[in-house]
C-alpha cells in the first residue's frame, strides 16, 4: 500500500464493475486517491483492495507545482464534474477545479466564495457535492468561533453556486449541529440532501457520528429541515469518518450508503469504509421467518 494512502476525506463513487466499487478520495497530504473495494451489492465476494487497486494522483497548483505546506495541501471536499473534479480545501479557504488531461489534471481557479470571518483555519470548507441542476453545494464544519457566542459555532454555513461563477458568492444558510457534531461530508441523491457529521467525545476518547437528510427544496430555500438518519455506536468501528457516498440499490431498492474514515496516518487509528443499506423495502425472509432465504 502506498505509504502516501491514509487521512482520507470525502468520498465519491467512481465506477461499478461486476464484484468491485471503484472510489476516488482524497488525502490530506495533498493527493486525489482512487481505490477499489468490494461491491455490496454482490455480496463482497471479491478481496479486499490490494496495493496494485490504489492510484494516487498529486495534485498541483496552477504553475503545475505540487502543493506544499499544511496550508495548501488540506483538501477535505470532492466533487465530480463533466471535465474532472472540483475540490475544496480548509485552513486556505479556497476551491480548486481540476481539469482532467489524458492521464493527469491541470489545476485551475475555482469560483470565489465569502463569508470565512470566524471559521477556524481547521474547520473550513470541509464538503463539496454537486446537485443535480448543475450547481454546487459547499459547507463548512463549524460556525464562527465568536467569543461569548457559542451558539454560533453550531450554525454550520453553507454556499451554493456554479462553476463558471467569478463573483463573490456569500453563504445562503446554515445547517444545524449538534453538541460538538461537525459537517465532514455532503452528497445529494434526487430529493434529498444527505450530510456526514463527526463529534469527539473528550470522556470516552471516540469519535461520534451522524448521518442526516434534509429536504433539498429546504436547502434551497436556505432554511434546512433535516432528520436524523443514522447514528454509528459499537459494535460498528468507531472513527474519524469524514468521506460519505449514497447511490439508489439498484437490486433491491432503498439506498446504499458508504462512509470512510480518516486515518489521520495514526497507528491508533485506521482507514474503514462501511457500506450500509437504507431504507429498503423487508425482505421476503424478514415477512416470513420460516422462508428459505
Amino acid at each position: 500500500m502506498p505509504a502516501e494512502f491514509g487521512g482520507l476525506s470525502s468520498l465519491s463513487v467512481h465506477a461499478i464493475e461486476g464484484d468491485t466499487v471503484v472510489f476516488d478520495a482524497l488525502t490530506d497530504q495533498g493527493h486525489l486517491a482512487r481505490f477499489s473495494a468490494p461491491n455490496p451489492l454482490t455480496g463482497g465476494a471479491t478481496a479486499v483492495a490490494a496495493a496494485s487497486q490504489v492510484h494516487l494522483t498529486t495534485l498541483k497548483d496552477a504553475a503545475d507545482k505540487p502543493l506544499r505546506g499544511a496550508n495548501q495541501i488540506d483538501s477535505e471536499g470532492l466533487a465530480p464534474t463533466d471535465t474532472g473534479f472540483l475540490i475544496s480545501f480548509e485552513r486556505d479557504h479556497r476551491l480548486v477545479e481540476l481539469v482532467k488531461q489524458g492521464e493527469s489534471y491541470q489545476s485551475q481557479k475555482g469560483p470565489s466564495l465569502s463569508g470565512f470571518d470566524g471559521l477556524e483555519s481547521n474547520g473550513g470548507m470541509e464538503a463539496l457535492t454537486r446537485l443535480p441542476n448543475g450547481q454546487f453545494i459547499a459547507a463548512a464544519e463549524y460556525g464562527p468561533d465568536r467569543l461569548g457566542d457559542s451558539a454560533v459555532k453550531l450554525k454550520a454555513p453553507y454556499w451554493i453556486f456554479d462553476q463558471a461563477s467569478k463573483a463573490m458568492t456569500a453563504p445562503l444558510g446554515t445547517f444545524e449541529n449538534q453538541g460538538r457534531f461537525g459537517i465532514t461530508d455532503i452528497r445529494v441523491l434526487d430529493q434529498e440532501v444527505w450530510v456526514l457529521k463527526r463529534s469527539y467525545d473528550p470522556a470516552t476518547k471516540i469519535n461520534l457520528s451522524r448521518l442526516e437528510t434534509c429536504s433539498l427544496s429546504s436547502v434551497l430555500a436556505g432554511k434546512p429541515i433535516c432528520s436524523l438518519k443514522l447514528a454509528l455506536s459499537p459494535p460498528f468501528p468507531m472513527d474519524n469518518y469524514e468521506g460519505l457516498a449514497v447511490m439508489r440499490d439498484p437490486k433491491g431498492g432503498g439506498n446504499l450508503v458508504f462512509i470512510l474514515s480518516d486515518d489521520n496516518f495514526s497507528a491508533d487509528q485506521g482507514t474503514f469504509l462501511l457500506a450500509f443499506r437504507l431504507d429498503a423495502p423487508a425482505s421476503p425472509a424478514a415477512l416470513n421467518p420460516g422462508a428459505t432465504p
